[in-house]
């Protein structure tokens, strides 16, 4: 296909209603964000050929989810597809959206996602009980927990370090109405919220959130014919592998977005210094840690001063997860990184608006750690105006 860099466009984005909230289905979710991102890119079904999703979490929704969204849409694509790499399926689902139009599969592909909290009384096996267990692996966050616990073990982060990213984070959540957590946070009250598994605190974790997200990705020549300005997708790039305790004890060290991260610099010709704004995946403090360094903004001995100079904040050198991130925005699973930085380089933002912003890198991260064994999945993508 050869480089695919600046030939294809994010034309709209567009979320659900999000928060706690009851008597709205998976489904639900999912076609009302996807009214959204089609209105905000001007098009209607009949143009859209193309559907993408993330598999839904709850068991007995998950077979034909594609087809059944584009069914309940009143569209008949050319190409479904269901994802299932967790909180890297937004910028995964760009990626490959771009490959099936180049591929001549479509022309204008829908991509969406939404989730709900469980029921009340299911339960998950998180982890295969012969290898994560014994440690002490029983769920996402006591994956975290331990992870948190080797970036400290290794490089002297303090809990201020992690909890400056909660408290700036919440600080430009304050800026967007859409946010889901509004009331101000302190670094006192981070180092004073509980442990859910030490050294991991409430802060460090993101809210559970219902609804969905979507956008639409289309060539930039159509784009351009749209409804809104086109953001440019740049660079993309993917790595997959497995994060467990037995064969790779040195976790701390395992900046395992270095491989996805070097997939999309190249293919955008960028470098670190060339990103205006991020939108960095952090369901959990010890993420953003990890970013940091694996998409090249520090050495690992130089996070915490890094983070300690304010360079996230909307007045830094990187401002980053600038409508609140998951830990203050909401959970949406990475589509509300994706929206965010479309409308940041659409100069959509408001009084959260990055002035002059033109790249801005995107980050995920997922997988399937309820299986034996855990894999995770990063993805990237540099977006430009």
């Amino acid at each position: 296909m050869g480089n695919l860099s600046g030939q294809y466009a994010i034309a709209g984005v567009g979320a659900s209603r999000f928060g706690k909230l009851q008597g709205v289905s998976t489904m639900g979710f999912t076609l009302e964000a996807a009214k959204h991102a089609l209105a905000d890119a001007g098009v209607v079904r009949d143009q859209v050929d193309g559907v993408l999703v993330l598999m839904p979490a709850i068991m007995g929704e998950q077979h034909g989810w594609a087809a059944r969204v584009a069914a309940y849409l009143g569209m008949e694509p050319t190409y479904s597809f269901t994802m299932d790499m967790g909180g890297a399926t937004a910028c995964g689902a760009v990626q490959t959206a771009m490959a099936a139009i180049a591929a001549g599969y479509c022309h204008t592909v829908l991509c969406c996602f939404a989730t709900q909290n469980w029921p009340q009384g299911v339960t998950l096996q998180m982890f295969g009980s012969e290898f994560q267990v014994p440690y002490g692996d029983i769920g996402a966050i006591t994956l975290m927990a331990h992870i948190k616990r080797r970036q400290q073990y290794e490089y002297g982060y303090k809990d201020e370090h992690y909890g400056q990213i909660a408290v700036t984070w919440r600080a430009h959540a304050q800026l967007n109405p859409e946010a889901q957590m509004q009331k101000p946070m302190t670094l006192d009250a981070y180092l004073n919220s509980r442990w859910v598994a030490e050294p991991l605190r409430l802060f460090d974790c993101c809210p559970n959130t219902d609804g969905g997200g979507a956008c639409i990705v289309t060539s930039l020549e159509r784009a351009r014919d749209l409804a809104k300005p086109p953001v440019r997708i740049l660079g993309a790039g993917q790595s997959h592998s497995s994060e467990m305790i037995h064969p790779r004890g040195e976790r701390g060290r395992h900046w395992g977005g270095k491989r996805a991260a070097a997939l999309a610099f190249g293919m955008a010709g960028a470098t670190p210094a060339d990103i205006d704004v991020a939108q960095f995946y952090d369901a959990f403090t010890p993420r953003v840690v990890h970013d940091l360094v694996a998409y090249g903004f520090c050495q690992p001995e130089d996070v915490g001063g890094y983070i300690a100079a304010g360079n996230l904040a909307l007045t830094g050198s990187l401002p980053s997860n600038t409508a609140g991130g998951l830990l203050s925005e909401g959970h949406l699973s990475g589509f509300g990184h994706l929206r965010e930085g479309v409308r940041q380089l659409r100069g959509e933002c408001g009084p959260r608006q990055v002035r002059g912003a033109e790249l801005c890198l995107v980050t995920g991260y997922g997988g399937a750690p309820h299986e034996a064994p855990p894999t995770v999945s990063y993805s990237a993508l540099i977006l430009g105006r």
